[in-house]
């Protein structure tokens, strides 16, 4: 069975306030929103927010539990499996957790959440196998090419012109488990945050420059391994990419692009695997308004970047460039979604303040989609169709009437007709409250439509509210004098007006509701009327007197209309 729209607009409701939540980072508001969400309607996407909300209250069974429901209820959905990876991850089920990220990639190769996930699941299983942490720690230094990507980084490359530095290095090697003799020297610190792909703050010291060989020593030092061919020919190659590189900069500060896409494009050939290169190209072309080729070089660069293991926030910021050029495009769907890569990779405030820009942008170009006064013409005479149906149909027609009247006024919200068409729906319904309400809204939007003025006095007279159909009439006799209707209506609430007067009966209901009107409980609170209406108590000739006055008169009038003034 397909949800009615009322029930599916609850659910999107009760979804939408515990996003809200979840963004403000109240984690139990969210979950009790997405609980009464999924109460309303079960979707797979609820449950994984709901699974993201308990991981973050570090709830992991009952995250797991979510997770699982999310597969269950889409099975090809490469998300689900990353929150029962993290569910599984944060219950210390590393294998489990890698498992589930595996499963997830076989449906949506290359998700983000599922490859970083799997990365921090597998390291952090590395770590609680190792025997104090150091022995994983120092593995990072077993890479047979462990001395080519130091010389490949510009922060590290330096290191290399010192021997001992060098030496240590080689030494390490040969034996990963000896990292903890060489922790002091901030250079290595920095390289192993290098080949671990994060970034080892070192406060304590600034940015070790490559150091003059260490004197000499009393006892004779074994000589360091010369650098090999190869790593002279890595350091060669990196020198000769970065002119290229600086070159490009100055030209593009220049704003001679041309210039600038020929100096990166040489760097691109000498080091084809450095993503910086690819990254620099891409802001060129978006600058050229190349947005189709700065999109295909900034894939490229995450291609090279994964490739090269290289830090998430240079990643990240391929990812944005790809949601700028997008959004360029007015591809905003796109663009929110390399935004939320982008995210995914690094958390940066640039980032989350674009992704909300760009979802209100889309939210407002596809309100603006929906605006059509043609179409919105088209729903109303469909109303009319249904309206005029209701007679020998029954009530389910003007149902039908007021959704489509409601959508002529989604459609076109500065036209007031609809709103005069479906408090006629109301009244046929017996609904006088959203029927006045429609009414009013309707001569609010233009005060000189007549036919809302009749409307909205026919319902006043219907609720007996005399003295408020009176003044909606007056209104129409101003706008058309000769408007006989008008004329006749009004003869017909004056003597409903002197019938209940002369009755001597209370409606007390009646009175109540005129004693609620603001305007009524004004004229009540002046304190000449108020004296008037003692004396008329005790001397109905000063009554007579009072009627004299214009403006008293109106305001006596306007107390009986109302019901809560009685003459005899």
């Amino acid at each position: 069975l397909y949800p009615t729209r009322a029930v599916a607009a609850d659910m999107e409701a009760e979804k939408a306030l515990g996003n809200e939540k979840f963004k403000a980072a109240d984690f139990p508001a969210a979950i009790e929103h997405f609980s009464k969400a999924l109460d309303i309607q079960p979707t797979h996407v609820l449950y994984s927010n709901r699974s993201a909300c308990y991981c973050s209250l570090r709830k992991y069974d009952e995250a797991l539990s979510d997770a699982e429901k999310c597969i269950a209820a889409k099975p090809d959905w490469g998300k689900g499996y990353g929150r029962k990876g993290a569910a599984l991850h944060g219950l210390g089920r590393y294998n489990d957790a890698i498992a589930a990220y595996e499963s997830g990639l076989g449906h949506e190769p290359g998700l983000a959440m599922l490859t970083n996930g799997m990365a921090e699941a597998k390291a952090e299983m590395e770590a609680s196998q190792d025997d104090g942490g150091m022995g994983s720690l120092g593995n990072v230094f077993g890479q047979p090419d462990v001395l080519q990507k130091i010389a490949a980084n510009p922060q590290t490359a330096a290191f290399l012109a010192d021997p001992g530095f060098v030496a240590k290095i080689q030494s390490l090697q040969r034996n990963p488990s000896a990292i903890g003799q060489h922790l002091q020297d901030q250079r290595v610190l920095q390289v192993m945050g290098m080949l671990m792909g994060v970034n080892i703050q070192t406060p304590d010291a600034p940015m070790p420059q490559a150091s003059a060989p260490p004197p000499k020593a009393k006892a004779p030092e074994p000589e360091p391994e010369p650098l090999t061919p190869e790593q002279e020919a890595a350091l060669a190659l990196r020198k000769e990419a970065d002119e290229h590189k600086l070159k490009g900069n100055a030209a593009y500060k220049a704003k001679d692009f041309d210039a600038a896409i020929g100096h990166y494009e040489a760097a691109i050939k000498v080091l084809p695997g450095e993503p910086t290169y690819y990254n620099n190209l891409a802001a060129v072309l978006m600058e050229k308004k190349d947005f189709e080729g700065c999109i295909a070089m900034c894939k490229t660069g995450i291609e090279k970047g994964r490739e090269a293991k290289a830090d998430y926030k240079l990643i990240a910021r391929s990812f944005m460039r790809i949601g700028n050029a997008y959004k360029k495009q007015g591809q905003l769907d796109e663009a929110i979604r390399s935004y939320e890569d982008s995210l995914m990779e690094d958390r940066s405030e640039e980032v989350e303040k674009l992704l909300k820009q760009t979802r209100a942008a889309k939210k407002k170009a596809e309100a603006e989609a929906y605006l059509s006064p043609e179409k919105a013409e088209e729903a109303r005479q469909e109303g009319n169709e249904f309206f005029k149906r209701g007679p020998a149909e029954g009530p389910e027609m003007y149902a039908k009437a007021i959704e489509k009247y409601s959508e002529a006024m989604r459609r076109n919200p500065k036209d007031h007709v609809p709103y005069s068409n479906r408090a006629a729906c109301y009244q046929k319904l017996m609904e006088w409250q959203l029927a006045l309400k429609d009414a009013d809204r309707c001569v609010e939007m233009e005060p000189t439509f007549v036919k809302g003025w009749s409307r909205k006095a026919g319902i006043h007279f219907y609720l007996k509210e005399y003295h408020k159909a009176l003044d909606a009439y007056d209104r129409i006799l101003k706008l058309e004098p000769a408007n006989e209707e008008a004329k006749s209506m009004t003869e017909q609430v004056l003597q409903a007006v002197n019938a209940a007067n002369q009755s001597g009966e209370v409606d007390q209901e009646r009175q109540a509701r005129a004693m609620a009107d603001p305007e009524i409980q004004a004229i009540l609170g002046d304190p000449q009327l108020r004296s008037i209406l003692g004396e008329m108590q005790t001397d109905p000739k000063k009554a007579q007197a009072a009627m004299a006055d214009p403006t008293i008169a109106a305001k006596l009038q306007k107390l009986i209309a109302a019901g809560v003034l009685q003459v005899r």
